[in-house]
């Protein structure tokens, strides 16, 4: 992405992340978690950070700063793979509306990285090499170089 992104905070794991949303209204506390589910796939989850340190990954925000949440978390995925260039992101939405919104932003951001990055598209539990108007249920990015293949004990991603 070409956006402009938040300044961000980083855990020393480097899986967790830490941002403000900011508008003249408003400022909210943002994260990502990357958590591991298998040897090389981290989830990735996004959302408003709770007064209790809880991460809420459903709840619409509206701070009208879309672009530029979407560019932290593009830039964020850039220092994963900083650190951890042999790993695996795997993600969905938290409903349907942002899965298509997701594969939106991959459509529009895929040229930007297809040199660094390979992203498939999951159906099914196969993954596919990505393509537009795919209505893919998650995704799956990965460090172009790096030498592992994981699969869950069907073959599938998970």
């Amino acid at each position: 992405m070409k956006e402009k992104f938040y300044p961000f905070r980083v855990s020393e794991d480097y899986l967790s992340y830490y941002f403000e949303s900011r508008s003249e209204e408003r400022t909210i506390h943002k994260a990502i978690e990357l958590v591991k589910i298998d040897e090389n796939t981290y989830n990735l989850a996004l959302g408003d950070l709770g007064d209790d340190g809880s991460l809420n990954d459903s709840v619409v925000s509206n701070n009208g700063d879309m672009h530029k949440v979407l560019a932290t978390v593009s830039q964020i995925i850039v220092t994963f793979f900083g650190m951890y260039r042999d790993r695996r992101i795997y993600f969905t939405g938290s409903s349907p509306s942002r899965t298509r919104l997701y594969r939106l932003i991959l459509s529009r951001e895929q040229a930007n990285w297809s040199e660094i990055f390979e992203i498939k598209g999951i159906l099914k539990g196969e993954p596919f090499n990505y393509q537009s108007g795919v209505d893919y249920e998650a995704f799956v990015i990965t460090h172009k170089n790096r030498d592992y293949e994981t699969k869950d004990e069907k073959g599938r991603y998970p």
